[in-house]
């Protein structure tokens, strides 16, 4: 059994899945694209995906051929349940969940209603520990150098059905049949994952439990030391520690992440709305009657966060008079 080969059959047991079902790929990009190739939906079709997201997911949907259709966020950053319930009263063929900042999404009683028809893909990226819906059809994850998990680079990505995995083995290998005699089926990439990142993934998993715990100390430490009002809901898993700024704007996020990079604090800025990049800001593509994506600029604006490296050094509590001064050295007046 080649490395590859055993982090699928690891990491399918990891999450109680079937093994069967698990294609290890080069990135969580590739995963999300392979998802919607192997399951052949039909091209042009509606998908529904968050638009508080990483742009690589409706990407995905692009280059699948599919429609991305973005539905606004609620409070917690994850797409808002009673929005994208609406949203697929329009003829949709799959929904994609992104379990944003190791936060749960969320599947109301409605769902019911819709899970046999609607194809599920959930994104994991961010979530390594939560474990996939018991409807999805395809679930993804990223190991890139950044995730609890992590092989410098390198994806995986299971489906319900094997031969939607069959399939989406010969798509990562720019679509060779297995007579390997140079007749490609159509939309194959080069999506392999190499042998040295899934011994260097193979190894992470193993540190997985002190890894989280180590993570769930900081996420402590930081809630004591946090502004009461800044705080965000609770995470099921420590990938990152977000945090809100009630008013902030634009310059001021600027100024308070460079703040931090300065004294070597990986501080990142909140996802911006999908609907508003280049690529996509002129389609029309926002759902039902948030056209504008109100929560999702307002968050994007107002949100960052702070990583969670496991061992010394760790972010002392003083971040937060960091911030505080570069947000009154920049107008800030909450």
């Amino acid at each position: 059994m080649q490395p590859f080969e055993q982090l699928e059959h690891n990491w399918a047991r990891w999450n109680d899945l079937d093994p069967l079902g698990m294609v290890a790929c080069s990135s969580g990009t590739s995963a999300l694209h392979l998802a919607l190739e192997a399951m052949q939906l039909p091209q042009g079709s509606r998908c529904i995906v968050p638009d508080l997201t990483m742009i690589a997911c409706p990407r995905a949907v692009t280059l699948a051929g599919l429609k991305p259709v973005f539905v606004d966020c609620g409070d917690d950053l994850l797409m808002d349940p009673e929005l994208w319930i609406r949203a697929i009263d329009g003829p949709t063929e799959a929904v994609m969940f992104v379990h944003i900042y190791g936060r749960r999404c969320t599947f109301p009683p409605q769902w019911d209603n819709y899970g046999s028809t609607i194809k599920i893909i959930e994104d994991l990226a961010e979530a390594h520990g939560i474990r996939p819906h018991h409807q999805t059809n395809a679930a993804c994850w990223s190991f890139y150098k950044n995730k609890i998990i992590a092989g410098e680079e390198g994806g995986a990505v299971w489906f319900r059905d094997n031969e939607h995995a069959k399939l989406a083995q010969q798509l990562r290998s720019l679509g060779f049949t297995d007579a390997h005699d140079f007749n490609h089926i159509p939309r194959g990439h080069n999506y392999r994952m190499s042998n040295e990142h899934a011994n260097l993934i193979i190894e992470s998993l193993k540190n997985y439990g002190y890894n989280v715990d180590d993570r769930r100390q900081q996420i402590d430490y930081l809630d004591a030391a946090c502004p009461l009002e800044w705080r965000m809901p609770p995470r099921q898993v420590p990938w990152v520690y977000d945090l809100r700024i009630p008013g902030m704007t634009s310059a001021q996020q600027n100024a308070v992440v460079k703040a931090l990079n300065n004294i070597d604090i990986a501080a990142r800025y909140c996802f911006k709305p999908c609907s508003r990049q280049p690529e996509y800001v002129n389609t029309k593509m926002m759902a039902g009657d948030n056209i504008n994506g109100t929560k999702s600029s307002v968050a994007a604006r107002e949100v960052i966060y702070l990583p969670l490296t496991p061992g010394p050094p760790r972010i002392d509590g003083i971040v937060f008079g960091i911030i505080l001064a570069a947000l009154y050295a920049n107008g800030y007046k909450g």
